[in-house]
């Protein structure tokens, strides 16, 4: 996706000289000034890194992109030694084929649940030694035992969010509260856009008319295609890439948005705001998995354990603007960040909360793929 420079990136440079600092200091300020911690990367450093001794010399990670403060990264390397190579993916489907081909070399990836159920019911994820791991004590119960893990054998929560409208206030009287501004009551031509993506898409026609979003009777799927295929005349694109900036820009007025992804553009444009409409949207979550054939798993694992710190897990919280599971990132979090999360709708209420469903996955929502070919096809 498509991140513009803007103000919050000055608050996310600042965040990340904030963390190594912080790093500096956990690290006993190096020999220079006779602090009692060996000199990161030289063999030996605090609990934050693990057993220097099983350390590997580098870290093969796969991620989403543009989904990490690349600082974090280099405040690794410098504190435990281990420099972390990353490559990206802009899917689900797209990480779960590498990995299912095997021979990947990657020992840590970072899924979405229902992507995570898939993966072990393919025997492609490793249980997680979680002695490695002791700041999964930080994590939210809520977000732990969620349906795709429900002992959290292979996975552990990395971030969270939600699946809406995003909007420009100034192209609306009053705030959209329904899924129909991007079906038949869209009336923003050329300035709409819904996700590139069968389950966000399908499911929002599905509420719309009534139905469960995981709802796999044909019938409800047919209607929601015509509902869709007269949808995609008004629209401007399934686009889940470049919809973000184009929010900020004002080129898209309306928006079927991940709640992050709106917190993005309205770090650069104020006019833009965020709800779950009355019908019903998603909450979904990434999560930390090795693959079963992770070349360096214990690597890996300290490597979590470090993403579970306080002081890094609000950086990353701060750049991504998505929702932090760790209880201890909470507090650290800048008025900023806040700001744009209460005062934009994007923040999970109690009330939000009772409207979100989770998108689950088994063999008879195959139906999904066949009515989203029929919908890309008519393109």
């Amino acid at each position: 996706m498509i991140r513009p420079f803007d103000r919050w990136g000055l608050v996310r440079i600042a965040a990340a000289l904030a963390a190594l600092l912080l790093v500096a200091v956990s690290c006993g300020g190096g020999p220079q000034d006779g602090g009692g911690a060996t000199s990161p990367g030289a063999g030996g450093t605090t609990g934050r890194c693990g057993d220097p001794e099983r350390l590997g010399d580098t870290l093969n990670f796969y991620n989403w992109a543009d989904y990490i403060d690349e600082a974090i990264l280099e405040s690794f390397e410098q504190e435990c030694g281990v420099r972390v190579r990353m490559d990206t993916y802009t899917s689900n489907e797209e990480a779960i084929a590498k990995i299912r081909a095997g021979n990947s070399g990657y020992s840590l990836v970072i899924p979405t649940d229902y992507a995570v159920q898939i993966m072990i019911d393919e025997g492609l994820l490793r249980p997680l030694d979680m002695a490695n791991i002791p700041n999964v004590a930080n994590i939210d119960p809520k977000q732990m035992g969620q349906y795709y893990d429900p002992d959290n054998t292979y996975s552990i929560p990395y971030q969270y969010s939600t699946t809406g409208l995003a909007y420009n206030v100034t192209a609306f009287d009053t705030p959209p509260d329904s899924w129909g501004v991007l079906f038949d009551q869209n009336r923003h031509c050329g300035q709409s856009s819904l996700l590139e993506d069968q389950r966000e898409v399908i499911g929002a026609a599905l509420v719309y008319l009534g139905y469960d979003w995981n709802e796999t009777d044909p019938e409800a799927h047919e209607k929601a295609l015509d509902l869709l295929l007269d949808a995609r005349e008004c629209v401007s694109g399934f686009d889940s890439a470049n919809y973000i900036g184009n929010l900020a820009s004002g080129e898209v007025v309306v928006a079927q948005s991940w709640g992050f992804a709106a917190g993005i553009a309205r770090a650069e444009n104020p006019d833009v705001a965020y709800t779950i409409p009355k019908e019903g949207g998603t909450i979904w979550q990434d999560n930390f998995v090795i693959p079963a054939d992770a070349p360096d798993p214990y690597t890996a694992e300290v490597f979590i354990n470090y993403m579970l710190e306080p002081d890094i897990g609000a950086l990353l919280t701060e750049f991504t603007l998505g929702f932090t599971p760790n209880l201890k990132v909470e507090p650290l979090l800048s008025d900023d960040y806040h700001q744009i999360i209460d005062e934009g709708g994007i923040a999970i209420t109690d009330e939000v909360r009772e409207r979100l469903v989770w998108q689950v996955r088994g063999p008879e929502h195959d139906i999904f793929a066949k009515t989203w070919e029929q919908v890309v096809a008519a393109g």
